[in-house]
């Protein structure tokens, strides 16, 4: 299989950070790993269409990232309780916090601190409005500081 020129070089210089973004996101390397590659691997056929291939990735990072953790809710709800984490007491509660957030308040979070993009873009990916992302990292730190505090 060959890859259309420009591609495996957006490859190398994105895969890190948008694996970044869905380790946060999913809370797995594994399953980051392959939704990046699913990311890639879709973009392929797309390549000379696409405008915006950094934005085009994001957005499927983030909706494949979301359609795993919709698969892995359903499956949770048919299986046993997992054992407890080989991690310190503090940052598994931190992990647990940031995963029990709503979808759209993580997703912006992790985009901006963990991708480090600015408003405009997360409001892209999520389609909304950049006050509406203002909003959603607002609520969804105030959550995570009480709960941790608390």
């Amino acid at each position: 299989m060959t890859w259309p020129p420009g591609l495996v070089e957006r490859y190398e210089a994105d895969y890190a950070a948008l694996t970044r973004v869905a380790v946060v996101l999913l809370g797995s390397r594994h399953e980051a790993e392959e939704v990046v590659q699913d990311a890639f691997v879709a973009l392929r056929p797309r390549w000379d269409a696409v405008d915006n291939p950094g934005g085009y990735l994001r957005r499927s990072v983030v909706h494949g990232a979301y359609a795993r953790l919709r698969r892995r809710d359903v499956a949770a709800r048919h299986a046993p309780d997992p054992p407890p984490p080989d991690q310190p007491d503090q940052l598994v509660e931190l992990r647990d916090v940031v995963l029990a957030l709503p979808w759209k308040q993580r997703t912006a979070i992790v985009l901006r601190y963990v991708a480090d993009l600015p408003d405009d873009e997360i409001a892209a990916v999520l389609g909304c409005r950049r006050s509406t992302v203002r909003s959603l990292v607002a609520r969804g730190l105030a959550t995570i500081r009480s709960e941790v505090t608390a």
